[in-house]
């Protein structure tokens, strides 16, 4: 294992541009149509929308209208000019067309020449945790036995379980680390569902002989926010307390939701037009801040495509990201290997201290001559049988928003960065992102 520690060109590129055209009177269950409509794309992540006011014009009444008449009337056109992705305009245009009773809507492809983006914007204060939490929230009480807890988290997105009395008021939270901590369990909840039936069934049959409960276990002291808060605050809670959740209380405390770390991140990314890696390299950013560059940790876990079982593990449980990037012969990253796949693809039954070795992030016990040849004659134990490939990979000129896109939409913790030749020169997850667009 190894720890790793321009200029552009402007490239055409395909968008999209939606124009409406209304007239300056026309409303939206009482509200000018136009704010209605900029407010809906704002809100639904639309990269950008304008409203232009024309000076005369006729439509289908073939009435005539000019400022020289009209400007008091409220009857002059207006024109509403959208560019964005093909994709988010496929899904944003059906609930515009909507509203727009007497107008007239055109679409068409549009070639970007340069789209030079400012400094990245903190998260959207006008945005509340209500808009982007989840409502049906699984939760347990004191006395749920801890083999619930650990079956309630098998093969979930979810890592927490909020602890709650009759009344749904909230009296704790059980994460991953309380129940490795203090609930016994010996493998974490991400690793549980890559052992084999009779393993998993073992490990809960020993739990349930332990008689714990939640109540036992549960860490009290909980940050919550309320409903209403703005998205701003809650980012910036989480990110100075080191936080990947919150539970959403109402006055009384009691759980009506959950806003996770992914959340807060996808309402940035929302907020910023897609982009491909032809575009990113041929961006030409106001300024580094709002770049991965920025916020990229260059200290990265790294293995050789042929690096030994014993030498990847080692890279894999080095860090608290239990990952590790595997590179070629140049230093350019050809696949992630993760603690999980490792479980998954070279059962603990072939060699017994592996998963205590990920579990505990002890040196892992190497095999001897007679081990390793078998284990490579049942599974191949090189890193490069081991990782998941291809690595999903951004550039340090890549926007932070267009990072946490391509993580989520993806479910990865991590993502390799690269220069212009492929070279990896450091490493961005989750934390990094969110305490870049939560503290900036």
């Amino acid at each position: 294992m190894q720890m790793l520690g321009s200029a552009t060109s402007e490239v055409p590129r395909q968008a999209t541009r939606v124009r409406i055209y209304v007239n300056d009177g026309a409303q939206w269950h009482g509200r000018p149509l136009q704010l209605v409509i900029l407010d809906h794309l704002r809100k639904s992540g639309a990269a950008g929308a304008s409203v232009f006011r024309g000076v005369a014009g006729f439509g289908v009444h073939q009435e005539l209208h000019t400022t020289a008449i009209e400007v008091l009337s409220g009857s002059l056109p207006l024109l509403i000019e959208w560019i964005d992705t093909a994709e988010r305009v496929q899904q944003l245009l059906p609930e515009v067309s909507g509203m727009v009773t007497e107008g007239l809507i055109t679409v068409e492809p549009v070639a970007v020449v340069k789209y030079a983006y400012r400094q990245l914007r903190p998260i959207d204060a006008h945005r509340t945790v209500a808009e982007v939490m989840t409502r049906e929230v699984v939760t347990v009480h004191p006395e749920t036995p801890v083999r619930v807890l650990v079956e309630l988290l098998v093969n979930q997105i979810y890592r927490a379980l909020p602890v709650v009395d009759q009344e749904n008021h909230l009296a704790g939270i059980v994460t991953n680390g309380d129940l490795v901590e203090r609930g016994g369990l010996r493998v974490r909840t991400e690793l549980l569902p890559t052992l084999s039936p009779p393993a998993l069934d073992e490990e809960l049959r020993r739990l349930e002989a332990a008689i714990v409960t939640a109540g036992d276990i549960m860490t009290r002291e909980v940050a919550t926010v309320r409903a209403e808060t703005d998205l701003d605050s809650a980012g910036r809670l989480m990110a100075t307390r080191r936080l990947k959740r919150l539970p959403v209380v109402d006055a009384e405390g009691r759980v009506v939701g959950i806003v996770s770390r992914s959340d807060i991140l996808r309402s940035v990314a929302e907020r910023y037009p897609l982009m491909t890696e032809e575009a990113v390299a041929g961006q030409a950013p106001a300024s580094d801040d709002g770049t991965v560059g920025a916020v990229m940790a260059r200290q990265v876990p790294v293995v050789h495509a042929d690096a030994s079982l014993p030498e990847t593990l080692d890279a894999v449980i080095s860090t608290r990201l239990n990952r590790a990037v595997v590179v070629d012969h140049a230093n350019r990253p050809i696949g992630v290997v993760t603690d999980a796949e490792v479980m998954r693809r070279l059962e603990p039954a072939h060699h017994p201290g592996l998963a205590q070795a990920l579990m505990r992030r002890l040196p892992f016990v190497h095999p001897s001559a007679e081990e390793r040849q078998e284990m490579l004659a049942e599974t191949g134990t090189r890193a490069a049988d081991l990782m998941i490939a291809p690595p999903v990979t951004v550039r340090e000129t890549t926007p932070i928003a267009e990072a946490a896109r391509r993580m989520l939409e993806r479910r990865y913790k991590i993502l390799p960065v690269v220069d212009d030749e492929g070279r990896l020169v450091g490493l961005v997850d989750r934390a990094d992102l969110l305490r870049a667009v939560a503290l900036a």
